[in-house]
């Protein structure tokens, strides 16, 4: 017989947390990672080029959520695209993709208030990291800023073979997280194409961390919206309540 402390985990709300630009300061990491891949590379760095590989950087991760490339190309598409636009020749995208992803590894900032908040809902709730992310860069900036420590599980699209948004990456979360229960599950996460688009295909329960306070879009509509660690402590315990007034 299972002791009374499990079966009282098992009951408890479960919150799949994004990584990037949600717990992690993916802009402070990306920033600093393409300035010194350009550097290794000889190629100027200006504010202009940087900026500019921002926006392709989040252009061509559109087109992986959309499935229309994969995640091995995405890698060298988004130096090719570069190059291109600036004219730069005799680079090789391949080697600048690796060389990137190897800087990207070199930081794990996390966001104002992350610590406080994970040490706060982790001991009331369950928690479990859900990230498109490039599996090992994902691990080493993770422990760099030390908060693997606060899930019960990491799941990597890269390991799953699936990205958010598509239903067949949920799947597999779900079908690995012991007494899983939709009816109280929670994704929390800051894009609406991967994370609130995905808990709309998953059928859960999805709420958009939008501290930039952006525009809703119709690509996918959250349950919930706050711009604050401090409004999603609120939330979750709002959320918390509800659900077991009605299991009463």
């Amino acid at each position: 017989m299972k002791a009374l402390w499990y079966y009282k985990r098992m009951d408890k709300l479960i919150v799949l947390l994004d990584a990037d630009d949600t717990l992690l300061d993916f802009s402070k990491s990306e920033n600093e990672a393409i300035k010194k891949t350009l550097a290794e590379f000889s190629i100027p760095v200006t504010q202009r080029i940087v900026e500019r590989y921002v926006q392709i950087n989040l252009h061509c991760w559109k087109l992986l959520e959309d499935g229309k490339i994969t995640r091995v190309y995405l890698d060298r598409l988004r130096f090719d695209m570069l190059f291109e636009e600036f004219g730069i020749k005799n680079k090789d995208s391949v080697a600048a993709g690796a060389a990137y992803r190897a800087h990207l590894t070199e930081s794990g900032y996390v966001l104002d208030g992350c610590v406080s908040f994970l040490e706060e809902i982790s001991k009331k709730y369950r928690l479990f990291l859900v990230t498109n992310g490039t599996q090992p860069t994902q691990i080493v900036r993770l422990k760099s800023a030390g908060i693997e420590g606060y899930f019960e599980e990491l799941f990597y699209s890269e390991q799953i073979g699936c990205a958010k948004p598509y239903k067949g990456f949920f799947d597999y979360v779900f079908s690995h997280i012991a007494g899983f229960d939709k009816d109280r599950t929670v994704l929390i996460g800051d894009s609406l194409t991967s994370d609130i688009a995905g808990a709309n295909n998953a059928g859960i329960t999805g709420v958009w961390f939008n501290p930039k306070r952006l525009p809703l879009s119709n690509r996918a509509v959250p349950d919930y919206v706050v711009s604050s660690y401090e409004e999603l402590v609120s939330l979750l315990g709002s959320l918390d309540e509800e659900r077991k007034d009605k299991a009463i």
